[in-house]
C-alpha cells in the first residue's frame, strides 16, 4: 500500500469512527458534518473528498455493521452443530446486535433503494450482505432438512427464508421497541418474550 493510499484509509477510516461517536452520543439527525468535521480533526472539505454526505457516512457505518452480523452468523454454523442449539445460537447472535447497535439495525431491516446502475455504491454493498445471509439461512434450513431436524414442507425457497429471517428479526425488535406494554401485559422481560417467540419458531419448524 503507498504513503497516499495509507493516508486515504487513515482518513475514511477517522472520519467513520469520529462519526460513529457522535451519532450515539448526540443521534444521527442531530450530528451535523460541522460536527464530524471538529471531532475528526479535519475541514468539511476533506470529507467531502470520501464521502458525498452524512448519509453515505452512515451508509458505509451500516455496512461495516451488517457485515460484522453475517460474519456471526456464519460463525454459529462453524461452531454449534446441533439443533436447535444452532438456531438459538443465530437469534442469540441477531439479538446481542441489535442490543449493541439498535439504529442500525433498524436500517438494515428498512428497504434498502438501489438502482440498476449503482453497482459500485455502498447501498448495493449492503444489499449484496443482506443476500449472503439470505443464502447462509437457505443453506442451514436445507442441511436441516436433509438431516430430518425440520419438517419437509419448511423447503428452502425465498419465501421461507425471508420469512423466518423476518420472524427473528420481529421478534426482536418487537420486544425492545414494546417492552413496557409486554410487561404491562404478561409480566415478561424482553429476554423473556424474544426465548418464547424463538420457540414458537422452532416448534413450527419441527412440527410434522
Amino acid at each position: 500500500m503507498s504513503k497516499k493510499e495509507r493516508l486515504s484509509e487513515f482518513n475514511r477510516s477517522n472520519i467513520l469512527s469520529a462519526a460513529k461517536e457522535l451519532f450515539e452520543e448526540k443521534g444521527i439527525p442531530q450530528t451535523t458534518m460541522d460536527d464530524i468535521a471538529k471531532k475528526a480533526d479535519c475541514s468539511k472539505s476533506t470529507i467531502y473528498v470520501y464521502f458525498k454526505s452524512k448519509d453515505e457516512i452512515f451508509d458505509h457505518i451500516v455496512l461495516e455493521y451488517f457485515t460484522l452480523l453475517k460474519d456471526g452468523i456464519e460463525k454459529t454454523f462453524h461452531h454449534v452443530e446441533k439443533f436447535p442449539d444452532s438456531f438459538f445460537a443465530i437469534c442469540n447472535t441477531v439479538s446481542k446486535f441489535y442490543e449493541g447497535n439498535p439504529a442500525y439495525f433498524e436500517s438494515i431491516l428498512g428497504e434498502i433503494k438501489i438502482a440498476e446502475d449503482e453497482e459500485s455504491t455502498v447501498l448495493f454493498q449492503i444489499y449484496e450482505i443482506g443476500e449472503e445471509i439470505n443464502s447462509l439461512i437457505e443453506g442451514y434450513l436445507k442441511a436441516n432438512i436433509e438431516s430430518g431436524n425440520i419438517q419437509n414442507e419448511a423447503a428452502p425457497s425465498f419465501q421461507t427464508t425471508f420469512a423466518l429471517w423476518g420472524a427473528i428479526c420481529g421478534i426482536i425488535s418487537l420486544a425492545h421497541n414494546k417492552e413496557k406494554y409486554i410487561w404491562h401485559k404478561t409480566n415478561a422481560s424482553k429476554e423473556e418474550f424474544m426465548q418464547n417467540g424463538f420457540n414458537l419458531l422452532l416448534r413450527s419448524l419441527q412440527s410434522n
